[in-house]
């Protein structure tokens, strides 16, 4: 019985997908990535690091879409890491976190960007986290932060229509903490 190859018309661009293919030295390799690109002979899987790799379908041995990577629970960071991201990013403001996969796995995906193209907003990018002040659009900028390998997504501000905002979006705000003996 002849091999199922995947088909192309499942593929799409900008999805996040998972992959077995046959590698040059007759091989098998696994490759995660978003969709850059989609042909008739093949298809463009950008990696974590910004690798563009070409696979031709008749390398294809399996193909799925998977969500964006999940990470660690945003809402267990420690404080005072989120606190000494905010700092490096160079903003302030209450606390807003989200999982990346939890805001973009049920949003279609944008077509991806040059890989050395700024956020669409300012923002640091440290690890798995993403950090910034006030967004214009943050499903923007959180799409970009999924690109580049992170996994999680912290807002500050002290804007109470913009904290709103966030909150319908799926963004959790984390209190500042008490220390005992102080009000």
């Amino acid at each position: 019985m002849p091999r199922r190859r995947p088909e192309p018309r499942h593929v799409g661009v900008g999805r996040r997908v998972s992959l077995r293919r046959i590698l040059a030295d007759g091989g098998q390799g696994d490759l995660v990535g978003f969709v850059a690109a989609v042909a008739a002979d093949g298809l463009t899987v950008r990696d974590r690091r910004g690798a563009d790799h070409v696979v031709a379908w008749p390398d294809v041995l399996a193909l799925r879409p998977v969500g964006v990577a999940r990470g660690r629970d945003p809402l267990r960071a420690p404080r005072a890491e989120l606190d000494r991201l905010a700092a490096s990013a160079g903003v302030s403001g209450r606390v807003f976190v989200a999982r990346l996969c939890d805001l973009l796995d049920v949003q279609p995906p944008p077509v991806l960007g040059d890989w050395d193209d700024p956020p669409p907003c300012l923002a640091a990018l440290d690890g798995e986290w993403v950090t910034t002040g006030e967004c214009a659009d943050v499903l923007a900028l959180a799409w970009w932060a999924a690109h580049h390998d992170a996994r999680s997504i912290q807002v500050r501000t002290d804007d109470a229509s913009a904290a709103e905002a966030l909150r319908r979006g799926g963004f959790h705000e984390i209190p500042t903490q008490h220390v005992s003996g102080q009000s």
